[in-house]
């Protein structure tokens, strides 16, 4: 019943070959602006020179140009889902400490996003909708699996939305904090959005996560990635900003899959439409 509420509601999108084209394309071309962002500045930025890092970055250039152009798609997808989360390893250690003040929630939450990628695949805009299918069908074949799907798209979902629990928690207990970190990046917003922040950065991830009216809760939360670093975190000349605002942007694309998608087999949606 919600999930056939949510098809109705959005069904001139979802209906819409064109439309869900169009979006699964912005959708990938969002994910990979943060792998484009990496490629660059470990190609210019290399200090010691050796196989593992320039294993590292063709490996990000291969799933970047794959993704991109929708070839090979699911192989590229876990492809980049593993570099960035093989970049954990370079964080500062995998320690509870630094796994919170680092931005690894954000690496987490776009690795999410590509197991949607995986399971679903690139759209009708993309070399594999047009006939030139992957020719890795074992990828395929087990994206397709219903008893595989449930649980990796439950696994996307959790993996999406813990910065937005963590980092609301987190303006929940040092709101004072937060409101001036807001001031000093950008004095022209209303410090009392922060109520409304941490409003979108509770509620919509518990949708999410419990699969519970699940496309409102990916547009929301895509929206708020879109908001809040053109917001926050737009000092170009900053590369720590640049890193965060395309980490944010790259998360989006992970909720537009949701979003024409859906949650999976283990959800609440799933679970109502089986008693409309």
């Amino acid at each position: 019943m919600q999930e056939n509420s949510q098809r109705d509601l959005f069904a001139p999108i979802l209906g819409s070959a064109a439309l869900m084209g169009a979006l699964l394309l912005t959708a990938r071309q969002l994910t990979i602006g943060i792998f484009v962002f990496y490629i660059f500045n470990e190609s210019v930025r290399i200090h010691a020179p050796g196989i593992f890092i320039y294993a590292t970055i063709g490996a990000q250039c291969l799933g970047v140009v794959l993704v991109a152009a929708g070839y090979k798609t699911r192989f590229a997808a876990i492809l980049l889902a593993v570099c960035i989360l093989a970049s954990l390893l370079f964080r500062g250690g995998l320690d509870l400490h630094n796994f919170l003040v680092t931005i690894s929630e954000k690496d987490i939450a776009i690795a999410g996003g590509f197991l949607f990628l995986f399971a679903y695949g690139p759209g009708t805009l993309s070399i594999d909708a047009m006939g030139c299918r992957d020719k890795a069908r074992s990828f395929a074949a087990v994206a397709e699996k219903s008893s595989f799907t449930g649980p990796l798209l439950l696994a996307g979902r959790m993996m999406s939305v813990l910065v937005f629990l963590f980092f609301g928690i987190s303006k929940i207990l040092h709101t004072a904090e937060v409101k001036a970190f807001m001031v000093r990046h950008n004095p022209n917003v209303p410090t009392n959005l922060v109520y409304l922040a941490i409003l979108t950065q509770i509620v919509p991830p518990l949708m999410v996560l419990f699969g519970y009216k699940t496309r409102y809760g990916a547009l929301i939360l895509a929206g708020f990635c879109i908001i809040a670093p053109s917001l926050f975190h737009a000092d170009f000349g900053n590369r720590s900003e640049v890193e965060h605002f395309l980490l944010d942007f790259a998360t989006t694309g992970g909720f537009l899959f949701m979003f024409a998608y859906g949650p999976g087999s283990l959800s609440v949606d799933a679970w109502l439409a089986m008693f409309r």
